[in-house]
Order: C-alpha cells, then sequence, then structure tokens
C-alpha cells in the first residue's frame, strides 16, 4: 500500500514538471532575448549615417502625446537611454504665450511615449518636442513641432 502511495506520487511529480518544462523554457528564453536586447543596445560601434529618429505624435483637444521609434538600415531598434523633452505651450496673462518643459526618460526602449491632458496647447494651436536616443555608445537628437494637422517641422536624428 505504501509502496504504491510513493509510485503515484512519483508519478504525479514526474507528471508535473514535464507540464512545467516548457514554460521554464519559454521563460529562460525570454530573459535570454531580454539580455540580448540590452547586449545589443550596450554595444558600441562608429556612428551611423543611416540612424532615424521618426515621431509619432497626438495632437487633440483633450490630449498631447510625443513619442517616436527608431530605425537603423532600415530596421527598427532599441536605444539604450531615450529622453523626451516636451515644450507645452500655456496661454498666458495678455495673450502671451508661456512654456511648460515635460520630461520622460526611458532606459533600452524602441518605442519611447510621453503624454499628457492640456487644452492650451490646442488653443495656441501647437508643441514642441525634442527625442534624445543613445544608441550603439552614440547620442543622436531630433526636434519636432506638431500642430493641428500633424508635423510642421522635424528633423529625424543627426
Amino acid at each position: 500500500m505504501l509502496r504504491g502511495m510513493i509510485s503515484r506520487i512519483q508519478t504525479l511529480l514526474l507528471l508535473a514538471f514535464c507540464g512545467a518544462a516548457p514554460l521554464l523554457s519559454r521563460a529562460e528564453s525570454w530573459f535570454q532575448e531580454a539580455r540580448q536586447i540590452r547586449e545589443d543596445a550596450d554595444a558600441t560601434e562608429p556612428r551611423s549615417k543611416h540612424f532615424a529618429i521618426l515621431p509619432v505624435s497626438t495632437f487633440t483637444v483633450d490630449q498631447v502625446s510625443a513619442g517616436a521609434f527608431f530605425q537603423n538600415n532600415g530596421e527598427r531598434v532599441i536605444a539604450r537611454r531615450v529622453q523626451i523633452h516636451v515644450s507645452v505651450p500655456i496661454t498666458g496673462a495678455n495673450g502671451h504665450i508661456v512654456l511648460q518643459q515635460r520630461d520622460r526618460e526611458q532606459q533600452y526602449t524602441g518605442e519611447p511615449a510621453w503624454s499628457g491632458r492640456w487644452r492650451d496647447p490646442w488653443k495656441v494651436g501647437y508643441f514642441d518636442y525634442t527625442v534624445t536616443a543613445t544608441y550603439k555608445g552614440n547620442v543622436y537628437t531630433a526636434s519636432f513641432k506638431i500642430g493641428r494637422d500633424g508635423l510642421i517641422q522635424g528633423d529625424h536624428g543627426r
């Protein structure tokens, strides 16, 4: 009787381990992939002539969002460190425009984003933001001016 019970417990433990093995291997591969992404982002290479910071933004009556994604040689990449600096215009006294500054910093990201809720920028008609990214040991910066109809002016990170 005791032997049969031990045998059943061993069988159950074996089945439980076999059932958990795929989950363990997936988790391990995810950590390996994350480690590889960090290693790639931390690598140092000569400055790329084909690195681009492409804007992604929303500008509506209630919401302002500023973001980007990065490409190198036409492929999407992840930057080691990214900072988004947003200048949101607020109408002040006597119609003067006052800029409020907002910053967001992220590590190891391919699509950084910042968002806020203001009605004043819509009244003024635009907002500005700058994205600074560290990729392969080099710092790239791009500035964008966004209006009600989309991108007014911007460079793509040099």
